[in-house]
């Protein structure tokens, strides 16, 4: 398989992008630090409903690490950006194989990755929560604490991920496929 640059180039802005949206995210305050709204992800998503699993994967791996060693991602929120991505990869490549994603699959998707990213948030502040000193009403304590961050938060992801997937594909389609077809022709 051969790497184009203009398709390096997609995902190495998609990676600026995810960082630049990191850095104005929500932060919200809890007795062992500062919880970051893992907002960029949806960007990661947009390039899985644009240029596929393997792309989308390095996209979010990449800023991930980028936004770790920055200081502007916890590890809750990251973890939750890569299960999100990873779970909607595997519904991609299981159901839908080479085939186009249509608008009401978007629509799905979006709903789906709200639907996730609430569930692996509020699951990653129980965890903190119970590791803080081991009591269960301390997990509900973070969980509760944190709950209006991760019902906007799926919000977000539900509304956006759409629209940014769509944006994504027209890029994807306009800007990086025309080479790759063109490659492929000459042979």
């Amino acid at each position: 398989m051969k790497i184009s640059l203009k398709s390096l180039a997609f995902d190495a802005l998609a990676v600026v992008l995810m960082v630049m949206v990191s850095l104005i995210s929500t932060r919200f305050i809890l007795p062992t630090g500062v919880f970051v709204a893992p907002w960029a992800g949806i960007i990661s998503l947009a390039v899985l409903l644009a240029a596929g699993i393997g792309n989308a994967l390095g996209v979010a791996i990449a800023a991930l690490v980028v936004m770790f060693w920055t200081g502007t991602v916890n590890a809750v929120a990251s973890v939750s950006i890569l299960l999100t991505v990873v779970v909607l990869a595997w519904l991609i490549g299981w159901q839908l194989g080479d085939r186009t994603v249509t608008h009401q699959q978007l629509i799905f998707l979006g709903l789906l990755a709200g639907l996730l990213q609430l569930v692996f948030m509020e699951a990653g502040l129980a965890i903190v929560g119970l590791l803080f000193d081991g009591q269960a009403a301390t997990a509900l304590t973070y969980a509760r604490l944190g709950l209006s961050l991760s019902v906007l938060t799926a919000l977000l992801y539900a509304v956006l991920t759409p629209l940014l997937g769509l944006v994504a594909r027209w890029l994807w389609r306009h800007w990086v496929a025309p080479i790759d077809s063109d490659s492929n022709d000459k042979k």
